[in-house]
């Protein structure tokens, strides 16, 4: 005799075994999958309980489909979590850029000098816009959590990196006048807002979209 609470236990079983292990995930699916069954029954599509449950099952999906599906929603979620930080990184930027300029023109800089730090300033900005633009086409597409995570590291501490091997190993070996000095400083902190965000954009723009993760559920 078909034993309905078995073979949903065997069904979770599988779940687990094709690694939706998350308790959160495999009871939604679950529910969804016993309301799915009292659905059919109820409305007399299969008011055989072995029938209601094999369809029900093949209509949630099979367990490596729905996998593959939480795993795009978990990276939808991470990428979402990548603009809000973008967002911050975007206010960071626009302070940048409003300190630097009011600060070139408040020096006693040379018109040379006060050119050349507008010009870092923009080339900051413009660097910034050109990766939101275009940084889907340099990256590729990155399924691996750990990757993205490897990547986002590299491009968040590398910009900091330059500045301080910038700061202790190439500007000690010269000798600037002040104003020159403000001017290289503006021109060395370019890398420092531009790389973090390529890295940043490139990944959240690159991220495959996930389907809803209810799609199958429906």
């Amino acid at each position: 005799m078909f034993d309905l609470e078995k073979q949903i236990a065997v069904w979770r079983k599988q779940m687990l075994a094709a690694g939706i292990k998350a308790p959160a995930p495999l009871d939604e699916l679950e529910i969804h999958l016993r309301e799915e069954i009292e659905r059919q029954m109820k409305s007399g599509l299969n008011p055989n309980e072995q029938a209601a449950f094999e369809n029900a099952a093949q209509k949630i999906g099979r367990p490596g489909e729905l996998k593959a599906e939480f795993n795009l929603a978990a990276g939808f979620e991470s990428s979402r979590q990548r603009r809000r930080v973008g967002f911050i990184y975007a206010v960071i930027l626009g302070l940048y850029a409003l300190i630097f300029a009011d600060l070139l023109f408040k020096n006693d800089l040379a018109f040379t000098e006060r050119l050349l730090g507008l010009a870092a300033v923009a080339t900051a900005l413009l660097v910034n816009y050109a990766a939101w633009q275009f940084a889907s086409r340099i990256f590729p597409v990155i399924i691996s959590r750990r990757l993205q995570s490897a990547v986002g590291l590299i491009g968040g501490v590398s910009g900091i990196a330059w500045f301080l091997a910038f700061a202790y190993l190439i500007l000690p070996r010269c000798n600037f006048m002040p104003g020159q000095l403000f001017v290289v400083v503006v021109w060395a902190l370019v890398p420092v807002m531009s790389l973090p965000a390529l890295t940043f954009l490139g990944l959240e723009k690159s991220e495959p979209r996930p389907f809803p993760a209810n799609r199958l559920l429906n």
